[in-house]
This record gives structure tokens, sequence and C-alpha cells, in this order.
């Protein structure tokens, strides 16, 4: 910390130095612009004396002019009697300010040189030179001008220098938010030598931390769901078995409920087994005829539904093309719609519909159930989550199929969320990139 409060403090006191410097730099070289050194004004002061003096006052006016041009500015020379030999100055020379206050002088007056000339026979001249206008109107915009671009620029720099480094961690941050388990900072960061790189370096750790622990636990769910389907499968047989011999009537209604409660075990152990695939398994992507796919889908699930008087239909006809697994995106949408189906009940209405916006594929799935409290939205694509254990429990679910569709939509680089209808009901949208 105490290494990135002095980088900080350093990179602030170089911005307000460039900032002065800048500031004292402009005010310096307008200054030098408009004044003349002295020695240069007392040469053309003993010049225009000297021309007055052997050649008259057309001579004087003549080089004046010269000088004039040359200096940029208003030459006015007074004799000691106090007649002026060229042109009078203004009458408002000495008056005060009008925009000034507690009778300052005139700009005119501030900015004018007053040089004393000694001619022949020690006459004394008064030179008078009073800079051009223009430049001096302009030195207080430039120098303001000048300042606040020190100031953006040096700014700019702070906040690239800060902000930088944040926004890097913050993206990757993100995304590992979001799945992305070898999401890591760069190296070049996580070298550096003050509390940025610090922190980079401990997300990166423990980043490898957690993708380690994952893995562990992917790996043992799918060797322990290997492992259990070995004795369910001797089970299976020998619930066979028994309900070969002749036994009593009770006995078979024991055998029966045996059977239905290990077959809902084997369905237990195949959808752990499907979520630890969907972690490792790679994705076969190809180019999808997204209307007609979708078609299919709806078909199939409307025919299971019948017997239960469910509507399931389709609209929209945008996009047409997707690329990615149709496999797993037909199990992704197949859970989410069977789900609607359950809650929808008897005689329900389920709505597809499907929109193209920003060069991504929308996917809405509607039913007009009872919906989800608010608080549960997010919670309900976890695993083994159940946001009705009540109906749940007699639907024969895990609260595992939500969280498959998550997965799998994540593994496409898109995007599901659940939201309650205004008109009641759920809506779950499904967000892919079309290529």
């Amino acid at each position: 910390m105490k290494n990135t409060f002095l980088r900080v403090f350093l990179v602030v006191l170089l911005s307000n130095i460039i900032v002065v410097s800048i500031g004292l730099g402009m005010v310096h070289f307008i200054q030098k612009q408009n004044q003349v050194s002295a020695d240069l004004l007392g040469d053309v002061g003993v010049q225009l004396v000297s021309s007055y003096e052997q050649f008259g006052v057309e001579s004087l006016e003549e080089e004046t002019k010269k000088a004039e041009k040359r200096l940029s500015g208003s030459i006015y020379l007074y004799q000691e009697n106090g007649r002026p030999l060229l042109k009078a100055l203004p009458r408002n020379f000495r008056e005060q300010n009008s925009a000034g206050e507690n009778g300052q002088p005139s700009a005119d007056f501030l900015h004018s040189q007053f040089i004393q000339v000694i001619g022949g026979n020690n006459v004394q001249y008064l030179l008078i030179f009073k800079p051009n206008p223009e430049i001096n109107s302009l030195a207080p915009e430039a120098v303001v001008g000048f300042s606040l671009l020190g100031l953006l620029v040096s700014s700019g720099v702070l906040a690239y220098w800060l902000l930088g480094p944040l926004l890097k961690l913050q993206r990757v941050a993100r995304s590992f938010g979001r799945g992305d388990m070898s999401a890591r900072v760069e190296r070049k960061m996580a070298r550096r030598s003050d509390a940025v790189g610090k922190l980079a370096r401990e997300f990166n750790e423990m980043a490898e931390r957690i993708e380690t622990l994952l893995s562990s636990k992917e790996r043992l769910m799918r060797d322990v769901s290997h492992e259990l389907r070995t004795p369910l499968a001797r089970i299976e047989v020998a619930l066979t078995i028994a309900e070969d011999k002749h036994g009593m009537e009770a006995q078979k209604n024991y055998l029966c409920r045996i059977r239905t409660e290990l077959h809902e075990l084997d369905e237990l152990i195949g959808q752990v087994l499907t979520l630890s695939r969907l972690e490792a398994a790679a994705l076969v992507k190809e180019p999808m005829d997204l209307q007609a796919w979708l078609d299919e889908i709806v078909a199939d699930v409307s025919f299971e539904s019948q017997l239960k008087g469910i509507s399931v239909f389709k609209t929209g006809r945008l996009p047409k093309t997707l690329f990615g697994d149709p496999l797993q995106l037909r199990h992704a949408i197949e859970n989410v719609l069977r789900n609607a189906c359950f809650y929808a009940g008897d005689g329900g209405v389920i709505e597809v519909v499907t929109e193209e916006k920003a060069g991504e594929a929308f996917i809405y799935v509607r039913d007009n159930g009872p919906g989800v409290d608010d608080e549960k939205l997010e919670k309900i694509f976890h695993a083994f989550y159940r946001s009705s254990e009540a109906r749940e429990a007699n639907s024969g679910g895990f609260g595992v199929g939500l969280t498959i569709s998550q997965r799998i939509i994540r593994a496409h680089k898109g995007r599901i969320t659940a939201r309650n209808r205004s008109e009641g009901g759920l809506e779950v949208c499904f967000c892919l990139p079309m290529k």
C-alpha cells in the first residue's frame, strides 16, 4: 500500500507541476512578447532623438513608423517641457479602467514602458512604448486554455494509471463469475510490485483453488454416480426375481414401491451424470435451422401434454439460423418447456416466442401458471433447488432440469433469465449469440 500511495502521490504532484509550469510558461511567453527590453527601447529612443535633432520631425516620424512595426506597438515621444513630438497619448491613458475598481489605472498605462532619453545639450526626452492591445487581450484566455489542457492531460494519465488495471480486474472477475474457470489476470499485471499486482496475484491463486475444488467436486459426483449404478442394477435383478416368486399381495405392493423408488434414484443419478458431463464435454456446434428445429421440439412437447389439455404454440419467424449444438440446446429447451407444462396445470397455455436483436437470438417460454416468488427467481437455476417442495415432490423432479439448461446456455456463451409476467405466470428467456 505504501508503494501504491507513493506512486499516486508522485503522479498527482507531477500533474500539478505540469499544470503550473504550463501556466507560468504561457504567462512568461506572453509577457516576453509584450515587453521590450529596456536596453532595446533605450537604443531606439537614442536613435529617434538623434534623428529628430539632426533632421527634424519628418525624419522622426519615418523612423518611428519603422520602430513601431518592428516592436509591434505604439511609440510616443515627449520633450522635457511636455510637448509631444509625435501623436499625443489618448485622453483615457491614465484614467480608471472601466472594468476595474479602487481607482486602478487603465490597462494601457499598466502595460506601457517609460524610457528617459538624453539628447544633445543634455535635453531630456520621455519615450513611452505601448504594446498592441491584441496581444494583451489574448493573454488571459491563452493562459487559462493551456492550463486547462495541461490539467485534462495530466488527469487523464492519472485516471488511466489508476483505473486501467482495476477495469481489467473487473472484466476478469466478471468472466470468472459467469463460469469461465480459465479466466486469469495477465502476467504483466500480476508481476507488478504494488497493491494492484498483489491483488492480481491473489485473484489468480483464488481462481486456481476454486477451479481445483470444482473439478474435484464434479469428478467425485461422476465417480460416485457410476459406482452407484452397479448396486442399483443388482437390486433391479433381485426385484425381478422376487416378483416372479409367488408371494403375498402385501409383499408385491412393497416390491412395486421399491421398484418405483429405484427408478427415481436411477433417474437422479442420470441427471447428476449429465451435470458432470456438461462441465467437461465439448460442444459440437453446427449451423441450425432454428425455426424448424424449434417447431419439432414444440410438437414433441405438445404430444406429451395433450392428455392434460395443455396448448403449446410458437410465434416468431426470426432468427432463421443459429450456430450451436442442436442436441444440447434441445435438452435445455425441453427442460424448461416440460417445467412450464407441469406448473401450467390442466388446460394451461404455453407460448414459445422467438426474436432477433443486435445479433442475438431470443427464445421466450411463457406459461400461465402461478409463477415464482421474486426472491426465488435466481435460486431456481441452482442445482437441487425446489421453488415449491410440495408440488415438486408430486412431480417426481429433483430440481436439476433448470440447472442443466443454464449450464448448456452458458457453454454457448449465452444467458438464461426468469421473470414473473404481469398477467400471471413465468417467462424464461434464452439469449444466444447467433455466431
